[in-house]
């Protein structure tokens, strides 16, 4: 009897199918569905930023077809002398010395270089592409060298008694000393960057100075510096999707996402680009850092350094350069799905002035459909 009833229960409690103990319990509404959702991008365009380059770890020089880059600096530390010493001085040399880090170019290329003398103040505070076009600095160079793009020996500067006479006159009357401006010219072909920070290997200011045979020497390598660059093949912004380093440029990208409810519950949510060579500029050591923000402002392109998220490639196809950009955004969608709204994503470089290194990337009107932009969106109802 006992074992007969044991078996009854075990019949009775007991399924081939698992999951259908305890089925009526609960109605279906309780139990949690997931759909997933993919989105094609429906608008994309980039636009032009003067980003703060005081910060820069390197000072660039020089002219591409794509792009003219110059930058300004100036010594912190006094030279320490006076204008007689300068003047009256029997042997007198001053020397600048900068080091190459970067290189744009055919390393056949020589690339000329100037330094102008800057005529007016100006502070690293906020610095960007528009302040730096309200200094002022004379037009005739007041030193000039020749280097050779890929050279890792240092480039040499001869300056002017003069200029180092002028230069002490200031600081005896307290003026601090503008600097200089490092440019090239039109004949160039190439660019070149330079370390920028005081100490090993960064620029260095060498005078030596008093009389034969028993000369002194001042060495002043502590800076400010910053960078200003421009694009001279003029992209086409408004259609393409380019995060362009140094100038720099960033992209707006926005999905049409109204299919997912209010409240709902974001479980991943995926950015996926391909990788546009036509407009890509690559460079031999310097890659690309890209991430994808949160827009804020739909007027001023504000955005949310928060919740950021880096984008991954994969090759997809080497033989047709196909590569895949996907980024994990699935903060970011929550946010608009809950509290925040649905403005888009920012597309920028995390290293704008690393390089002058440009990604671009297929948008939603490109011919191969498998290459337009997507959000895939795996999510539950609350």
């Amino acid at each position: 009897m006992l074992a007969l009833t044991g078996m009854m229960i075990y019949s009775i409690g007991c399924d081939e199918d698992p999951i259908s103990v305890g089925e009526g319990i609960l109605p279906d509404e309780d139990f949690i569905t997931i759909d997933t959702l993919v989105f094609m991008a429906k608008e994309s365009f980039s636009y032009e930023i003067p980003i703060v380059t005081s910060g820069s770890q390197t000072m660039f020089a020089g002219e591409t077809d794509k792009h003219r880059v110059e930058s300004i600096f100036r010594f912190i530390s006094p030279v320490t002398l006076t204008p007689d010493t300068v003047r009256n001085s029997e042997i007198f040399e001053a020397t600048l010395s900068l080091t190459p880090v970067y290189s744009m170019g055919d390393s056949s290329e020589t690339l000329p270089l100037y330094l102008h003398e800057v005529i007016s103040g100006w502070s690293t505070t906020d610095f960007n592409r528009d302040v730096f076009e309200t200094i002022y600095w004379r037009s005739k160079s007041v030193a000039d060298t020749v280097a050779m793009v890929g050279d890792t020996n240092q480039t040499v500067f001869r300056l002017p008694r003069e200029l180092i006479a002028h230069w002490a006159q200031q600081e005896e009357e307290s003026i601090v000393t503008p600097g200089l401006v490092l440019r090239s010219d039109e004949s160039a072909n190439s660019i070149i960057g330079f370390r920028g920070p005081g100490g090993e290997n960064g620029p260095e200011l060498r005078i030596i100075y008093g009389v034969s045979g028993s000369p002194d020497t001042v060495t002043i390598t502590q800076n400010a510096r910053a960078f200003a660059a421009y694009m001279k093949d003029e992209p086409d912004l408004q259609n393409n999707i380019i995060i362009q380093a140094g100038v720099s440029t960033r992209a707006v990208l926005k999905f049409d996402i109204h299919e997912i409810p209010k409240g709902a519950l974001i479980h991943s949510a995926e950015l996926e680009l391909f990788k546009n060579p036509e407009f890509t500029i690559s460079h031999p050591e310097i890659g690309d850092s890209i991430f994808a923000h949160q827009l804020t402002d739909n007027n001023k392109f504000l955005m949310r350094t928060a919740n950021r998220a880096r984008f991954n490639t994969s090759v997809i196809d080497s033989i047709n350069n196909i590569i895949r950009y996907s980024s994990l955004v699935s903060e970011i969608v929550q946010d608009w799905v809950t509290v925040g709204e649905n403005l888009g994503f920012i597309i920028r470089d995390n290293s704008e002035t690393l390089g002058l290194h440009r990604t671009s990337f297929y948008t939603e009107t490109g011919t191969d459909e498998a290459l337009r932009p997507r959000l895939k969106i795996i999510y539950s109802r609350i």
